[in-house]
């Protein structure tokens, strides 16, 4: 017995789901073509309408693809740089809170010490 992925099970559900969806609407197809009249307008067939419309999405697919990888170009370098900088600026807070933390006999790290 083959394991199947959860791709290859969803794939094949949804390729047995188009087939019966397929089978429907061609009976539906047939059975209403019994009860209209012939005419000679030209119209596109199904499938230049499919291939037209799936050459679209192809096209405006492709088009959003390029989008993000420029937007995604653009705000990875803007938040490396934010990163770096934010790193800069905790290191300093540390170094600025160690010199103000108070020693043992009460001066800071930064001041000379008070005892006289």
């Amino acid at each position: 017995m083959t394991m199947t992925s959860p791709q290859q099970t969803m794939t094949d559900a949804a390729r047995r789901s188009q087939e019966a969806f397929t089978r429907a609407v061609r009976i539906w197809v047939d059975s209403l073509d019994k009860f209209t009249p012939t005419s000679h307008v030209r119209w596109h067939s199904a499938a230049e309408v499919v291939d037209a419309m799936f050459d679209f999405a192809d096209h405006m697919l492709a088009s959003q693809r390029e989008f993000t990888k420029v937007l995604v170009a653009a705000t990875t370098s803007v938040a490396t740089k934010a990163a770096s900088a934010t790193q800069h600026v905790a290191k300093d807070m540390q170094d600025v809170a160690k010199e103000a933390a108070p020693t043992r006999d009460g001066a800071t790290a930064s001041s000379p010490n008070n005892s006289e």
